[in-house]
C-alpha cells in the first residue's frame, strides 16, 4: 500500500501533462503516456483482494473508452476527445488510490 501515493501523484501528473494552458489539447504522445499511467492504476486497483466490483466495473469501461479514444487518435480522432477520455479514467483511478481500503 506504500505505492498508492506515488501512483496518485504520478496520474495526477499525467493529468496535467494533458493540459496545455486551459485547453485539453495535449500532444498524442503524451495522451499516450498519460493513458499508459492511468491503464496502469486501474490494472492496479482491478487486481487488489476485496476491490469492490462496481469501482472495478467502472474502471474498466473507462479504461475502454480511453483505449478506443487513443487508438482513434492515431486516425482522424480528435486529440480532445482523447484527453477528455483519459482525464476521466486518471480522475477516477486517482480517486480509488486516495480512498482507504
Amino acid at each position: 500500500m506504500r505505492f498508492l501515493p506515488v501512483l496518485s501523484l504520478s496520474c495526477i501528473a499525467a493529468s496535467c501533462s494533458l493540459m496545455n494552458d486551459s485547453s485539453m489539447s495535449g500532444s498524442p504522445s503524451a495522451i499516450r503516456d498519460a493513458y499508459l499511467i492511468a491503464h496502469g492504476m486501474a490494472e492496479s486497483y482491478r487486481e487488489q483482494r476485496g476491490a469492490d466490483p462496481r469501482v472495478q466495473a467502472e474502471l474498466s469501461r473507462l479504461d475502454a473508452q480511453a483505449a478506443a479514444a487513443v487508438r482513434g487518435m492515431d486516425g482522424n480522432g480528435s486529440a480532445d476527445e482523447s484527453a477528455r477520455a483519459v482525464a476521466a479514467l486518471t480522475d477516477y483511478a486517482a480517486r480509488q488510490t486516495s480512498v482507504a481500503q
